[in-house]
């Protein structure tokens, strides 16, 4: 018939087929060189968010009075845009500008305030993109590092190192300037160094919850220390122990941190920048509330299961200063140099070893 529709037949569009033909050759030729920075890009890109909320969530710490203040600051702001837009439409009937009929509508203020609370925090995070990118690219490792298999791990975890060592330096830097070494009480040991510098963290609200005149894994303490904190923990590694505590992949040198030890920073005669704080480690992982979390960086480094490593290919550790800076050590080090960057009061000469830092 001739008002009959005719049925026509779409052509599969040849460019989706061409596009899976040239992307998964790409892929396995970037793999077999060991270039995995795009896929993994792609990887974070699609699925990074879940990834990213999976590790955050376990260690964000709910505040009553932070939720209460939002809220009574957004129902001022709703009122504020409710009032103004209403003096406005007034205006406007006034001036004839609008018919008479026209009023504000709530869900306008509704729309309004929701814009403004998606540009806040979307400026955040363009600030802490751009932060985070300006510190890769200006960094002492460039960012082209990251192209090397396991090395974004490696960044990421040298700046929760970082974060720590700086807990660390604010909390010696209190009112009674020692150096974080536990609580301890009649000569035993009931909280760890990382109890002590959680207020430096960002978890000050946390730390008041904890007794500290109870033992760490004590019946009133130890469900507050069945909880993984994040900057204690490198990408990819297990959050808990067989007991469900908390780990901590990261311990403090007992040369210089020790069960009821009382020195202070300006107590170090070697010096801050020459005089190892701590590192990572990879087995015999203590619970982060134990408060016996000191290792000797002078056994080796991934050379002992009671001495610092990193669960890295490459057989190293990040490795934390005094004075702040980080730096990857090799395992292959010299171990004379190590013994020396372990004492706080050797007097060697490991200028030479520093210059590269």
């Amino acid at each position: 018939m001739e008002n009959e529709a005719v049925a026509t037949t779409r052509k599969p569009r040849r460019w989706q087929g061409e596009l899976v033909g040239f992307t998964l050759p790409a892929i396995i030729v970037l793999m077999c060189a060991g270039v995995m920075f795009p896929i993994q890009a792609v990887f974070y890109l699609a699925v990074g968010w879940f990834l990213f909320l999976k590790r955050v969530l376990p260690a964000v710490t709910v505040s009553l009075s932070g939720i209460i203040t939002a809220v009574v600051f957004l129902a001022l702001l709703a009122l504020f845009i409710q009032l103004l837009g209403t003096h406005l439409f007034r205006l406007l009937r006034n001036q004839e500008q609008i018919p008479a009929s026209r009023y504000w509508q709530k869900r306008w203020t509704g729309v309004c305030l929701l814009l403004l609370v998606v540009a806040f925090t979307g400026g955040f995070a363009v600030v802490g993109v751009a932060h985070q990118s300006a510190w890769m690219v200006t960094g002492k490792q460039a960012a082209i590092e990251t192209t090397r298999g396991e090395s974004a791990w490696i960044l990421s975890s040298r700046y929760s190192l970082r974060r720590i060592g700086l807990g660390v330096v604010n909390y010696s830097t209190g009112a009674d300037h020692h150096i974080p070494s536990g609580i301890f009480r009649n000569g035993q040991p009931l909280h760890s160094w990382e109890t002590e510098i959680l207020p430096f963290l960002d978890q000050s609200e946390y730390r008041q919850k904890i007794d500290e005149t109870q033992p760490w894994n004590s019946k009133r303490n130890s469900e507050l220390f069945k909880h993984a904190f994040t900057t204690f923990i490198p990408p990819g590694a297990e959050q808990y122990n067989r007991q469900g505590y908390g780990l901590s992949y990261y311990s403090l040198n007992n040369h210089v941190f020790y069960p009821g030890s009382d020195a202070r920073l300006d107590d170090i005669p070697d010096g801050l920048s020459h005089t190892l704080l701590g590192g990572e480690v990879s087995s015999r992982v203590r619970a982060w509330g134990d408060p016996i979390n000191f290792r000797d960086p002078a056994r080796g480094i991934s050379q002992h299961d009671d001495g610092f490593g990193g669960p890295w290919r490459s057989g190293g550790a990040n490795m934390l200063f005094l004075d702040g800076s980080a730096r990857f050590i090799n395992k292959d080090i010299d171990p004379a140099i190590l013994k020396a960057l372990a004492t706080p009061d050797g007097g060697e000469d490991v200028s030479d070893f520093l210059e590269g830092r």
